[in-house]
């Protein structure tokens, strides 16, 4: 039977799947075949986690999670199945035959769907200055820091390969500096030192809601995506 590894790179997004078990970088099987593993934040850490995967043979690898607007035609909640990502070094397309599946099935639903480029950086991309840049450079609606680290693994490896984000910020959404300082690997918040630099910072406060709120509407997308996924085996098996 094939195998099928999922990729988050935080243990929020890995809840969507509603497994009791979170590990940190060891793959875990959350069904039989189906191995999850949550990577941590950026290029290092994800391309680790699906070099673990190789090890357990998948067939396959989805990069799963939140990611960032780039321009106004996404907006908070949408979900985003890439037809490629973009780095600054390459550009790989993801599977047709699995993403055009996803598709048609979810056709009349009310998620809002789209199919679009995604662009994987290094670094955080958090104003949206920074953001209108990228989209004027790469034609990219979506930004995340993992997706480029998967796509070279499982090219490489010959494995077929799609990206699912949940778009959490929009691209008028400034992500706070004390939000991108005070937070470790896994999306775990610093919060004595976040309280304290809003002491110094407090014009950020809002925004730190505002994000807060945007996070949670697309942490929801995922949710409600997965569910129906995993009715189908996210559409791999068949």
């Amino acid at each position: 039977m094939k195998k099928l590894g999922i990729i988050a790179a935080l243990p929020a997004e890995a809840k969507c799947f509603h497994t009791t078990k979170i590990n940190l970088k060891s793959p875990f099987e959350i069904e039989r075949s189906i191995f999850l593993c949550i990577s941590g934040i950026g290029y290092k850490s994800s391309l680790n986690a699906a070099k673990e995967l190789i090890k357990l043979n998948v067939d396959a690898i989805i990069s799963w999670g939140i990611a960032g607007a780039t321009c106004d035609l996404v907006n908070t909640g949408d979900i985003i199945l890439a037809k490629s990502i973009k780095n600054h070094k390459n550009i790989y397309s993801t599977s047709v035959k699995w993403r055009k599946k996803i598709i048609e099935y979810f056709k009349d639903s009310s998620l809002n769907i789209l199919s679009e480029d995604v662009v994987s950086v290094e670094e955080v991309c958090n104003t949206p200055i920074k953001k209108i840049e990228l989209f004027k450079k790469t034609k990219a609606v979506a930004i995340d820091m993992e997706s480029a680290a998967i796509a070279e693994v499982a090219m490489s490896n010959n494995l077929d390969f799609i990206t699912i984000r949940a778009i959490a910020d929009n691209s008028a959404l400034y992500i706070p500096d004390v939000v991108v300082k005070n937070i470790d690997n896994y999306g775990h918040i610093k919060i004595m030192k976040l309280i304290a630099s809003c002491m110094f910072y407090p014009s950020q406060i809002n925004q730190i809601f505002l994000l807060a709120k945007s996070y949670k509407k697309a942490l929801k997308s995922l949710e409600n995506f997965s569910t129906e996924l995993k009715k189908e085996n996210f559409f791999y098996f068949t």
